[in-house]
């Protein structure tokens, strides 16, 4: 990782209207601390009580037994599939997946010709998947490998999910980020994405023509809903990367993910920068925002994305970290029920 002191530009500033600091109610003893933002994300451990000396936020893999859904759920993931809900005939693809069919498909298909991670096959794998069940207050769903030079992983089945990562992915990173790749993507299943998103899968692979066999509605398939579908895919990988975040607390090794998904090679793995990708997310950012031009363009390019642009997560990724919630969620302390921000 390259220093901040070299970073081109100088150490990342906080952006303007953020707060720079974060008061925090010690768990231990109750004192009261002033928390500076940029300074703590250096290394969420370091954080402690001016009072009693002990650590601010939970960072050391405890379980966040007060972590609540809406904590995790971005506004624009809960408007988006709210949108979606509302649009006829969606509950008709909903009710086909919900059949034993597909979820019987599906496991299959991976028991069959993937690798099932247990306590005695990849056993260190397995517990990297425990923990983070155990960090989002979860019980660990089966895991398997698929054999596959890509970096991907995904949450599937409708009634009964499972989730699913590549030997590639397992390859090039690290203990760190493939425990952070599991907690995205066991917030899927926590917040009930999987089942939306399998039906996503299947329109995006090709599947029409397998739900119009079996269940004869292929003629349902309208544009609306899948326009809808696809947006709310985008905005609920939001969600999964809040999840995903927390189970490492550690915002660099957060953003590698992201520069992996991105493109990183395996070779100049050590000559990554967090903060120049961030860098780069911002100006990204300052361009797509309320271009409705690229809006659509990005949302019809990720029809061809296993997961949608990997800058655009890191970019928000970066800016819920900054945030107070974030820190109150760590810290243990309560929060507002509810987020809100605009629409994109």
């Amino acid at each position: 990782m390259v220093p901040d002191d070299d970073f081109a530009g100088g150490p990342p500033q906080q952006p303007e209207g953020e707060p720079t600091h974060h008061t925090l109610r010690c768990r231990l003893c109750g004192g009261r601390n002033r928390v500076p933002v940029l300074r703590a994300l250096r290394d969420l451990r370091k954080p402690t009580c001016g009072k009693c000396s002990g650590r601010l936020l939970r960072v050391a893999g405890e379980p966040l037994t007060d972590l609540t859904d809406a904590d995790l759920a971005h506004p624009w993931d809960r408007d988006a599939l709210a949108a979606l809900r509302a649009l006829p005939r969606v509950d008709d693809l909903l009710g086909a997946l919900m059949g034993r069919t597909v979820d019987k498909v599906a496991h299959f298909r991976y028991l069959g010709g993937a690798l099932e991670v247990s306590s005695v096959q990849l056993p260190s794998l397995w517990e990297l998947h425990r923990r983070a069940s155990e960090r989002l207050g979860m019980r660990p769903p089966p895991l398997f490998v698929s054999q596959s030079p890509q970096l991907n992983a995904w949450a599937m089945g409708a009634g009964e999910p499972f989730v699913v990562i590549t030997s590639g992915l397992v390859d090039l990173l690290d203990d760190r980020s493939v425990q952070a790749v599991l907690g995205h993507e066991l917030t899927h299943i926590r917040l009930g994405h999987v089942l939306y998103r399998t039906l996503a899968r299947l329109l995006m692979s090709g599947g029409v023509g397998l739900l119009d066999r079996l269940f004869a509605i292929g003629s349902l398939l309208v544009k609306p809903v899948q326009v809808a579908l696809l947006r709310w895919v985008q905005m609920s990988e939001l969600s999964a990367d809040r999840g995903g975040l927390l189970t490492i607390a550690d915002l660099d090794d957060h953003i590698r993910v992201e520069m992996a998904l991105a493109g990183a090679p395996k070779r100049l793995w050590r000559e990554l920068s967090p903060q120049a990708f961030l860098a780069q997310a911002d100006r990204s950012e300052a361009l797509r925002s309320g271009d409705l031009l690229l809006q659509v363009t990005e949302l019809l390019d990720d029809t061809q994305r296993s997961h949608p642009l990997p800058v655009w997560r890191a970019h928000h990724a970066a800016k819920w970290a900054r945030s107070e919630a974030f820190f109150q969620i760590l810290a243990g302390q309560p929060r507002p029920a509810l987020e809100d921000l605009s629409t994109p």
